[in-house]
């Protein structure tokens, strides 16, 4: 370069002209109301679409002479697609295999969300777990084992105590709920609450004493008529019904729980990523080439100045010493790490 003459010539557009057809090309992404996330300023853009239900990310990364040089989109999290290769890279594209200084960024990268809502990606691995299912907790004592008639052996008449029922409760007096009449007989109760056994067990009245003792030592024929009891067998159903009850509520509450934390864990893995890939040593090095070639035009400028006599020679060698000196700085800088990315395969 020339310090005190004329530019020097280069096949590459001024950076002026090439940082306003940039800062186009990353304004077309917003004109498509693509909605993207600036992670690295003028380097790296990060557009969310949703397909088939999953929230796939598309990372768009800009080289130095972006838009003279074609940009990158990769995909996370990581997806079968023909349009993807092994490494995420979109490679399907035609509008980003075939990008040039005169195509458009927002049309490219909406023909890319445009085909993953047509035909979804497939997400590499899930790690949800298997879906939360419960089986119906059989009601306990369902047929009433409590109720034992072994207690009335020797006995020529049937129990007069009411059976007992789980928590401690006694059956409910029975009543009849058939239409009464002049001829019917109602269910009464004696001793204060006990329903009558006649009434109650209208099938035992046709039964001789003989019987009625041999009925004694048949625990599940007695089991059956209890069972069989308005009052019981309204029991029973709203106990099923109540565990029906807990059960759904479980199950919605569990629902909201699953999808608050799921979307809790989507947010912050989204976020981390971003902040992780700020520190990959790849995107560090296009940070140090841009900051490189914002400090190299800063130096021209400088000597654009003085050559129009805007500054004196003193301040000119205290400004451009400092200017060529941070050049010389970011460009070692660039070079090591460009060695040590080499070096480890980055």
């Amino acid at each position: 370069m020339n310090w005190f003459g004329s530019k020097q010539k280069t096949n590459v557009p001024s950076q002026t002209n090439l940082q306003a057809h940039r800062a186009k090309q990353i304004d077309s992404l917003k004109k498509n109301n693509l909605n993207p996330i600036e992670t690295i300023p003028n380097t790296e853009y990060r557009v969310t679409c949703q397909c088939g239900g999953n929230n796939i990310i598309l990372i768009i990364s800009l080289p130095p002479q972006f838009p003279q040089d074609p940009p990158t989109v990769t995909v996370t999290p990581p997806v079968v697609h023909p349009w993807v290769d092994s490494t995420q890279k979109i490679v399907g594209c035609q509008n980003l295999n075939s990008f040039s200084m005169h195509s458009s960024l927002g049309n490219a990268v909406q023909s890319v969300v445009e085909e993953f809502k047509k035909n979804p990606p497939q997400i590499r691995s899930q790690s949800y777990g298997p879906q939360l299912g419960y089986q119906p907790v059989p009601p306990q004592n369902a047929h009433f084992s409590g109720f034992s008639a072994g207690g009335m052996a020797g006995y020529p008449s049937p129990p007069t105590l009411p059976p007992s029922v789980p928590g401690g409760s006694t059956v409910s007096p029975v009543i009849d709920r058939r239409p009464q009449t002049e001829s019917s007989e109602s269910i009464t109760t004696q001793n204060g609450g006990i329903p009558d056994i006649k009434v109650a067990f209208p099938e035992l009245k046709s039964k001789t004493l003989t019987e009625l003792n041999s009925m004694l030592n048949e625990e599940e024929k007695i089991l059956e008529m209890i069972q069989n009891l308005p009052d019981v067998t309204k029991l029973a159903e709203d106990r099923e019904k109540l565990s029906n009850e807990c059960i759904n509520l479980a199950r919605e509450n569990l629902s909201i729980l699953f999808e608050n934390l799921l979307e809790e864990f989507e947010s912050n893995q989204e976020q981390l990523m971003s902040e992780s890939d700020k520190f990959q040593p790849t995107n560090i090095q296009t940070c140090l080439k841009v900051s490189l070639m914002e400090a190299e035009e800063e130096a021209e400028n400088i000597v654009g100045e003085l050559m129009d006599k805007k500054i004196n020679i003193d301040e000119f060698i205290q400004r451009f010493i400092q200017t060529r000196m941070l050049c010389h700085t970011r460009r070692s800088k660039e070079e090591k790490l460009h060695q040590i990315i080499m070096h480890h395969g980055y």
